[in-house]
């Protein structure tokens, strides 16, 4: 009685079973499987088919050919199919085997997990188990980890990738050898700073693609940030590498166009070989940066090649920042005055301030020796305002109470506070503003800012004259001297060179002064060295000049000296040559 009762208990236990294996395979992505003792798949559910998206039926066959039917992986070693496989062949339970399947054409990943089942004497009768597509997961996963690996605006390699790449290809650089090669885009900035960010996004996924066109699948392209990229090539060639990065070079110089807009931009590199110039990616990156940096500094846009004298050039740069911390912190730098000269009286009408360097090992240096690395540092600000300083304390005390010109870098006129302490300045020293003169150079017009041109208009109406620098040398245009306080344009000395010679800059020049003179500016030409060039100068119409025919930069002392005596400059007679001299 009570054996009878137990058996319908079981027998209700195993429909209550059935019924809730039922709902769970109606409620859920999962679906359940089985087999016999012979590894025949038995009646598959209709859960089953709607996800393999095949009839009932095409389920005939052994286990697991039967449930996966093609599978896009075949069971090689190390595989997931091969797993499976051993697990069945000892009779192994097996947990969440991931396996590649065709469902209609379609790659799809189940994840299959399976228990084998016992008679009740023990043997073998089958496996029951539970299946689940998981391919969204899946590629969810994917797609994280290549976000982790990857640059999420250009999908280029990130850092991350870069550096495990660049880590391995050392390590095979003997057999293999490779070149790095660093990528810096040039006037990103202008774009960023003109047409805004998103027209400089666009910008950076179109230039990842170009780079990415230029090299093969089996190398890397990598963003690095910002607007610098990397490109690791397996090559032994140095002339291959050079080719990639002059080809990089070219497509980039090409023109993109956005919304109707033209954008011009550069690309500047850095190449250096492995191994023949180290194995280890930290001096690869320190080798490929100081090839950028010579790159950057012959003109930009274009490739340079490592090599170790770079490494020299750079200590001894490094050895002169230092230096020139030290130098501001110790007052180490004097003016020397370069007296400009009235070519209609020939009288001084003023001085440009010109600083230099009391070196306490070298003597003294002229700015082209430190100014490039003091506006690299950004140390130039605090010189600027010396200079400033030094400049109007000496002019105040001048005893003809002529004008003094002082340069500005392009940093100093980004400094919000320039024009506070401009004024601040002219107020402690007590020197007219009348009497000064900001010189400043066409390459700050190309890059600038509504800043700069408030900060130039509050100069001039605080009654500072303004100076445009070099003029006719860079990005000259009308634009700027119609636009901008100018007081004054400086012909720059290459102009005034070839005056007398058979191809000189005459028509150039006299265009200069008769713009001028419409707009009411001063002239000065700089680079005056003899009489024929000054003869020409003032047979022109030219206001000022300066250069070694009147006065080499003076120091301070003899500069005074020089002002006080009385007398004009003698000028040489129009249609003086320099035979006759």
């Amino acid at each position: 009685n009570e054996r009878a009762i137990g058996a319908i208990r079981l027998e209700e236990n195993a429909a209550v079973i059935k019924l809730l294996l039922r709902d769970f395979e109606e409620s859920a992505s999962d679906w359940l499987w089985e087999t016999n003792a012979e590894l025949e798949l038995l009646p598959v559910s209709l859960r089953l088919a709607q996800v393999a998206r095949r009839p009932v039926e095409s389920f005939s066959g052994v286990f697991p050919a039967a449930l996966l039917g093609e599978t896009m992986e075949s069971a090689r070693p190390g595989s997931a199919l091969e797993r499976l496989h051993r697990a069945i062949a000892e009779r192994s339970p097996f947990r969440d085997v991931v396996i590649p399947v065709l469902v209609a054409g379609e790659e799809r990943f189940w994840s299959l997990t399976g228990k084998p089942i016992l008679d009740k004497h023990g043997r073998f009768a089958g496996y029951h188990g539970v299946g689940s597509d998981i391919t969204g997961q899946r590629r969810q996963q994917e797609q994280i980890a290549f976000l982790a690996r990857h640059d999420s605006l250009t999908r280029l390699a990130n850092r991350v990738l870069f550096s495990e790449t660049l880590h391995q290809a050392c390590d095979d650089c003997e057999a293999t050898g490779i070149a790095l090669l660093c990528l810096d885009l040039d006037n990103f900035k202008t774009v960023n700073d003109t047409l805004g960010h998103a027209t400089g996004d666009a910008v950076l996924v179109a230039v990842a693609e170009r780079i990415r066109g230029c090299v093969r699948e089996f190398d890397l392209a990598a963003r690095l940030g910002g607007d610098e990229f990397a490109v690791i090539i397996v090559t032994e060639e140095i002339d291959e590498a050079l080719q990639v990065a002059k080809r990089i070079i070219e497509r980039i110089a090409r023109p993109f166009h956005f919304d109707g807009q033209l954008v011009q931009i550069g690309v500047s590199a850095g190449v250096t070989m492995a191994p023949g110039d180290g194995n280890t990616p930290a001096i690869l990156l320190k080798n490929a940066d100081l090839a950028l940096y010579r790159a950057k500094t012959d003109g930009r846009g274009v490739a340079r090649l490592y090599d170790p004298e770079m490494d020299e050039r750079v200590q001894g740069r490094r050895i002169l920042q230092a230096a020139l911390r030290r130098a501001v912190a110790a007052g180490e730098f004097v003016l020397h005055y370069q007296p400009v000269i009235d070519l209609t009286t020939g009288l001084i009408s003023g001085a440009e301030a010109l600083i230099r360097w009391q070196h306490p090992e070298r003597g003294l240096l002229p700015p082209g020796e430190f100014i490039a690395i003091a506006e690299e540092t950004g140390l130039i600000v605090e010189i600027g305002e010396w200079v400033l300083r030094e400049a109007c304390a000496a002019a105040a005390a001048w005893p003809v109470p002529v004008s003094i010109a002082v340069n500005l870098s392009p940093l100093q006129l980004r400094e919000p506070q320039l024009v506070a302490t401009v004024l601040e300045v002219l107020q402690s020293t007590g020197l007219d503003p009348a009497r000064l003169e900001l010189e400043i150079v066409e390459s700050v017009m190309l890059d600038h800012t509504e800043q700069t041109e408030e900060a130039l208009w509050s100069l001039h109406e605080g009654g500072v004259r303004i100076a445009l620098d070099d003029f006719g040398t860079g990005y000259s245009s009308l634009s700027y001297l119609r636009r901008f306080p100018f007081d004054k344009v400086k012909i720059d000395r290459s102009f005034i060179r070839d005056l007398g010679y058979e191809k000189d800059d005459s028509s150039i020049i006299l265009a200069i002064i008769g713009l001028a003179e419409r707009m009411n500016m001063v002239v000065t030409a700089e680079g005056v060295e003899n009489n024929e060039q000054a003869a020409l100068l003032i047979s022109y119409g030219c206001g000022q000049a300066q250069g070694f025919l009147f006065h080499r930069p003076l120091p301070a002392d003899v500069f005074v000296q020089v002002l006080s005596r009385p007398g004009p400059h003698s000028l040489p007679a129009q249609g003086t040559s320099a035979a006759a001299e």
